[in-house]
């Protein structure tokens, strides 16, 4: 089943808790600009201290873009069609960002549509989302702190030096401990399906200001799926699923233990074509759209009040990216805009939800709920 773990890279699960209380202590040595971020004190860090491990690359090693560059999709040649690419779609700007510079980089600050957004990977979890870098009013950048906490990446903002957990989406540490951050709807899938849906959108070429072969795996070919290379200790598993099974997640209501109720479907269960999903947290409903076939999943929350029915809507068939229909003939995309019927222009909310690795998913939230179909 894939349960069996080939760890890498462990031995720094024990020796970092070390180094970060000699920091916390005051005890440091050499080159001030060398040292890593101090990181406070046990007590500052609302995930557990003893699982916060070092990388290995240290703060900014995998250096962040800062000046992206980008090339029109139909223009594009360097990305492979089965490799896969985030998309972002804000104000009517519309962006994709290949895993293969994501891997080698993980965190691009842009500004898409006038708004300034991170667009963060982790390559380790498989995890992509956009969030947006204005936070209590101020505008910052973000970089990645070589830091981990059960395979997930930790990034850091450069204006108040708060630490961030990815897979939570909130400040973890520092002056915007507990802080949720903003996302923007992502859309995750394979290079062949995002320039047949969008060849007139802008793509993140290889001028990155880096030099990176971005023609090879920062992790080598077969990372995505040998289900067994894991590269630092798991706490929890769940042999439902093979490890690297990809998972699209929603993190939904917050309990009154101030962690979110979390819902997975896999990837592997949508079939083949568009199919759609109506389902509820708690007091909320939410519509699923995804695609095996096409590799991608996605999901909106209906907004109280609405006239609109999720259990109304229907998939539609061969129409990329138009992938639903309402009883009124308005036709809506993947990214949730009407752009035929009485209703276009319209915008449905999205979820706040993204894809990543099964073992990943299970060890960050280790209470979920698996959707099964009946």
């Amino acid at each position: 089943m894939g349960h069996i773990l080939k760890l890498k890279g462990a031995k720094s699960a024990f020796i970092l808790p070390l180094i970060l209380m000699a920091a916390a202590c005051g005890i440091s040595s050499g080159d001030p600009e060398d040292r890593e971020p101090d990181p406070k004190t046990e007590q500052e860090w609302l995930i557990p201290f003893s699982e916060i491990v070092e990388s290995g690359h240290g703060r900014d090693g995998v250096p962040a873009i800062d000046q992206p560059v980008f090339a029109l999709a139909r223009q594009t040649t360097y990305v492979p069609d089965n490799r896969m690419v985030l998309g972002v779609h804000i104000n009517g700007t519309i962006r994709a960002y290949p895993h293969q510079i994501l891997d080698w980089h993980e965190i691009v600050n842009d500004e898409i549509g006038g708004i300034p957004v991170a667009v963060t990977f982790c390559p380790l979890t498989g995890t992509g989302m956009c969030w947006k870098r204005t936070i209590q009013g101020e505008t910052t950048e973000f970089g990645v702190s070589g830091l981990l906490f059960r395979n997930n990446q930790i990034a850091y903002d450069r204006n108040s030096d708060s630490y961030w957990l990815q897979m939570h989406l909130r400040g973890i540490n520092g002056p915007h401990k507990g802080y949720k951050l903003e996302t923007c709807h992502v859309i995750e899938t394979t290079w062949a399906t995002w320039k047949a849906m969008y060849p007139q959108s802008r793509v993140l070429t290889t001028e990155t200001g880096h030099r990176r072969d971005y023609d090879t795996f920062a992790y080598g070919e077969d990372f995505a799926t040998d289900h067994n290379e894991i590269r630092f200790p798991v706490q929890n598993v769940d042999i439902r699923l093979r490890n690297k099974d990809r998972v699209f997640g929603m993190l939904g209501p917050m309990t009154p233990d101030d962690r979110p109720l979390v819902r997975l479907y896999a990837l592997q269960h949508f079939g083949d074509g568009v199919s759609l999903i109506q389902d509820r947290m708690e007091t909320e409903d939410y519509l699923i759209v995804g695609s095996s076939e096409y590799n991608f999943a996605t999901a909106f929350r209906m907004e109280p009040g609405t006239d609109l029915d999720f259990r109304s809507i229907e998939p539609v068939q061969n129409l990329l990216p138009v992938v639903m229909e309402d009883p009124d003939g308005n036709k809506w995309d993947i990214f949730g805009r009407a752009v035929e019927g009485p209703r276009a222009g319209e915008q449905l909310t999205p979820a706040r939800s993204y894809i990543g690795y099964w073992y990943a998913w299970v060890d960050v939230f280790p209470i979920f709920h698996l959707y099964q179909r009946r």
